[in-house]
C-alpha cells in the first residue's frame, strides 16, 4: 500500500480539490479519485469542490454531487488534483490550507510551492495517469473508469499529443476492459458541439490572422462577440486545438476577454522544439511544453503582439525549425 492509499485509509474526512474553470482532466481525476474512494472505503465523508463545469460532463459519476461553494472546512486528508499550486484553486484554496494533510497528484511541472506529501510527474499524460498509478486495481469500477477515461483522452487529444505513452495506451486498455462506452465518451465531450459553439469557432476561425511570418495562428474572442453568440468560457475550451490543426504552423495563440481588456490566453504547440509553457511562465501562468496558458491584460492587438514578441525568442532563434511550408 502505498502513501497514498495511506492517507486515505487514515483520513475520515475527505476532500478533493481541482484548478479553477475544470477542465476533463481536471474533472476525471478529482472524480475518479472520490469514485475510487467511496467504492473501497464507503463509509468516510468525500466531498468534490469544483468551480461549475460544462454540463457535456454532466454523465460523469458524481458529477451533480460536486460542491460549487467554498468552504473553510477542515478535513482530514484534501487531494488536490491537475494541479501544483495554491493559487490555481481559486477560491478552494482554504479546503487545501486547513487539512490536516495535503496530498497532490498532477503531472504539471512543479511550482515554487513545495508539498510533503505528493506525486508530481511532469511526463505522464495527464493527471488521470498520475491518479491510475496510485490507486490498487483491484477497487477500480466502472464507474471510476469512466472519470479516467475521459480525463486521459481529453489531455492527450484522443491520444494524439506527444504526452501519449505506451503507458497511457495501456492504462487506456485497461480502463475499457471495464465495460465503459468508450466512444460515446470521446464524441460526445471531445467532438460534439452545440450550434452556438460552431458558429463561435466558425467565427474565431473566419477574423483569425497568420501571424510571426505565417508561423502562428491566432484568434480571439470579446466579451460582446461572446455575448452575441450567448457563449461562456466552459463553451470554447476547444477551439484552440481546431487551430492548432492548421498544417504548416508551429502554434496557435486564441485569446477570449473574462472581463474589459482581461485576457485568458491559451498556447498550443506545433512544434516538438516550440515550449509554450515557458511563455506562459513568463506572463505568470502556465501548463505544458505543448499546451499552456496565461492570462494577461490591454487590447486583444496588445496581448497577442505581447506574446508574439515571447513566442519569437523560441521562435527566431538560429537553431529552430519551422513546421512552415512554401506550399
Amino acid at each position: 500500500m502505498n502513501e497514498f492509499q495511506q492517507l486515505i485509509e487514515a483520513a475520515d474526512s475527505i476532500c478533493i480539490v481541482g484548478h479553477t474553470n475544470p477542465d476533463g482532466d481536471c474533472l476525471g481525476s478529482t472524480l475518479g479519485t472520490k469514485n475510487y474512494i467511496k467504492n473501497r472505503y464507503p463509509d468516510k465523508k468525500v466531498n468534490v469542490y469544483l468551480q461549475a463545469a460544462n454540463e457535456k460532463f454532466r454523465f460523469m459519476p458524481g458529477f451533480s454531487d460536486i460542491i460549487h461553494v467554498p468552504s473553510d472546512r477542515k478535513y482530514d486528508l484534501c487531494i488536490m488534483c491537475d494541479c501544483n499550486g495554491y493559487d490555481r484553486l481559486g477560491d478552494y484554496k482554504t479546503l487545501a490550507e486547513n487539512a490536516s494533510v495535503l496530498y497532490v497528484a498532477d503531472h504539471h511541472i512543479p511550482g515554487n510551492q513545495k508539498f510533503e506529501h505528493g506525486t508530481i510527474i511532469p511526463e505522464a499524460s495527464s493527471a488521470c495517469e498520475v491518479v491510475f498509478d496510485l490507486l490498487d486495481r483491484d477497487y477500480i469500477t466502472k464507474e471510476v473508469a469512466e472519470c479516467l477515461y475521459l480525463g486521459i483522452v481529453h489531455d492527450t487529444g484522443v491520444f494524439k499529443y506527444t504526452c501519449t505513452s505506451p503507458h497511457t495506451m495501456e492504462i487506456a486498455g485497461f480502463l475499457m476492459s471495464k465495460g465503459i462506452d468508450f466512444s460515446y465518451i470521446i464524441d460526445d465531450t471531445f467532438f460534439t458541439k452545440t450550434y452556438p459553439q460552431q458558429q463561435v469557432l466558425g467565427r474565431v476561425l473566419m477574423e483569425s490572422l497568420m501571424v510571426m511570418d505565417r508561423r502562428c495562428l491566432a484568434g480571439w474572442l470579446t466579451c460582446k462577440e461572446m455575448k452575441f453568440y450567448n457563449v461562456t468560457s466552459k463553451d470554447i475550451d476547444g477551439i484552440v486545438s481546431v487551430m492548432r490543426e492548421t498544417r504548416g504552423i508551429d502554434c496557435a495563440v486564441f485569446i477570449y476577454e473574462m472581463t474589459n481588456q482581461n485576457f485568458k490566453v491559451s498556447l498550443r504547440s506545433n512544434n516538438y522544439m516550440l515550449d509554450v509553457a515557458r511563455v506562459a511562465a513568463h506572463f505568470g501562468g502556465g501548463g505544458h511544453k505543448m499546451a499552456a496558458g496565461c492570462t494577461l491584460q490591454g487590447s486583444y492587438h496588445d496581448v497577442i503582439n505581447n506574446i508574439t514578441k515571447e513566442l519569437a525568442l523560441q521562435m527566431d532563434a538560429p537553431d529552430f525549425i519551422s513546421n512552415r511550408t512554401d506550399s
